[in-house]
């Protein structure tokens, strides 16, 4: 395999535009519930359910991707622009006073998290804002099993070489100032792994109830490269 061959397959899966619209669309709550996306980005996703007639607060932490979802929100008519927030925070810290209908994290969110602390906290913040058979919805990129822990090591897929952090081109920012001249910035993102997500999931009180291969409707197994998790609040 050439250097750099499996980054690329992992960027083409995690981007593949519009596959999964539709797999978040099936979760939306019945009108006039309300759906919270945490980490918005561009806004590709949150702009596809708004049309469809959803009612969604998007959060992202960045400050360029909230201006690009701004942007992407002018784009629609007025009634559509009405049904759709934008917040910029912390989304580990994210606390509305308000729950949810469903709370989804498009387009490998997940990953801006840097440890697995980072990565509860998140999961709380979904916790936190789910109403009570709400569902949680986020997919996420997971590192290829060559780069994982042999079991006799420190713990169940505990080690993922550092170098291995991909770079998802929709989470790109653009350089301002000095280095402009740079062009992008890439933003690297953590890859965890399945059992990693479980991990995490428990720590908030959730439990995953669906696990696809990214959004072809088949069910998930170790080895591929991309999960949709479908969580709840644990009874």
């Amino acid at each position: 395999m050439k250097r750099g061959e499996g980054r690329r397959r992992v960027l083409s899966l995690v981007s593949d535009v519009d596959a999964d619209v539709d797999r978040y669309a099936e979760h939306l709550p019945p009108p006039p519930g309300e759906v919270l996306v945490l980490g918005s980005a561009d806004g590709r996703v949150v702009r596809a359910l708004v049309k469809r007639g959803a009612q969604v607060t998007a959060v992202d932490p960045s400050l360029r991707m909230v201006a690009r979802a701004e942007e992407a929100r002018s784009e629609l008519p007025p009634d559509a622009q009405g049904r759709w927030h934008v917040l910029r925070a912390d989304l580990r810290a994210l606390r509305l006073p308000q729950r949810f209908g469903g709370v989804f994290a498009p387009q490998n969110a997940v990953a801006l998290m840097a440890s697995r602390m980072d990565l509860e906290a998140l999961f709380a913040t979904a916790a936190a804002h789910l109403d009570a058979e709400a569902p949680f919805v986020f997919d996420v990129a997971l590192p290829p099993r060559r780069y994982l822990a042999q079991e006799d090591e420190e713990g169940p897929h505990d080690a993922v070489a550092s170098e291995r952090t991909v770079f998802t081109p929709h989470l790109r920012e653009t350089r301002r100032g000095a280095n402009a001249s740079a062009g992008i910035r890439r933003l690297l993102l953590r890859p965890f792994t399945a059992w990693e997500v479980d991990a995490a999931l428990a720590a908030a009180g959730l439990q995953a109830h669906g696990r696809d291969a990214a959004f072809s409707g088949r069910a998930w197994k170790p080895g591929d490269a991309v999960m949709l998790v479908v969580a709840h609040l644990r009874g």
